[in-house]
C-alpha cells in the first residue's frame, strides 16, 4: 500500500513539474516576444541613420527575363499590364484560416498580369531558363500554386529562350489560360 502511494506521489510530482515547465516556457516566450516587439517601437526613426544598412536589389529582372518581359508586353492586349516580382500578399488575402496565407505571404511571382481597369490579377507567369542555376529562376513552390489556384488565378509556365519567341503561340497560351469571362470581355471590346 505504501509503495502504491509512493508511485502516486511520484506521478503527481512529475505532472506538476511538467506543467510548471510548460508554464515557465510560455512566460519566457512571451517575454522574448515583448522585447523583440518593443525594441522596434523605441527607435527614433526621425534621427535613425539608415545609410549602409541596406543595399539595392539589382537587377529586379535579370537580362533574359527582361527580354521576355519586353516581348510579352509588346503582344499583350492594352487592357492588361505586367507587374514584375509581385508579392503573393498583394495578390491574395486570408479568408478565415491564415495557414496557407502565412506560408506564402513572403513569396513573389515572376510576372503578374493585371487588368488595367481595376488592377485585378488575372494570371501569373512563371518563367524558367533551363540552362541556368540562378536562384531567382526557381519554380513556384507548391503552396504558392495552391494559393493562386484557390482564387482562380492561373499559373502559366514560359521557358525563357535564347532564340526568337513565337509570339502568336505565347499570346494564345495566355489567352487560353485566363478566365473565360475576362476573355469574352476582351473580345467584346475588339
Amino acid at each position: 500500500m505504501i509503495s502504491l502511494l509512493m508511485v502516486d506521489v511520484v506521478s503527481i510530482i512529475g505532472i506538476v513539474v511538467l506543467v510548471a515547465a510548460v508554464v515557465g516556457a510560455i512566460f519566457v516566450a512571451m517575454g522574448i516576444n515583448k522585447k523583440v516587439n518593443n525594441s522596434a517601437e523605441k527607435i527614433d526613426w526621425k534621427s535613425y541613420n539608415a545609410k549602409g544598412q541596406l543595399k539595392k536589389h539589382t537587377p529586379l529582372l535579370w537580362p533574359k527575363e527582361l527580354e521576355f518581359y519586353y516581348m510579352f508586353r509588346s503582344i499583350l492586349p492594352k487592357e492588361f499590364m505586367i507587374v514584375p516580382k509581385l508579392g503573393i500578399d498583394e495578390i491574395v488575402k486570408p479568408n478565415g484560416s491564415k495557414v496557407l496565407f502565412n506560408t506564402v505571404k513572403e513569396e513573389h511571382v515572376d510576372l503578374c498580369i493585371v487588368k488595367v481597369a481595376n488592377m485585378e490579377p488575372v494570371a501569373v507567369l512563371d518563367t524558367y531558363y533551363p540552362s541556368i542555376t540562378d536562384s531567382t529562376m526557381q519554380e513556384l513552390p507548391l503552396p504558392v500554386k495552391k494559393a493562386l489556384e484557390s482564387v482562380d488565378i492561373p499559373v502559366i509556365k514560359y521557358e525563357i529562350l535564347d532564340t526568337p519567341y513565337d509570339k502568336d503561340e505565347i499570346l494564345k497560351k495566355f489567352l487560353n489560360a485566363i478566365d473565360p469571362v475576362t476573355l469574352a470581355q476582351l473580345k467584346k471590346k475588339k
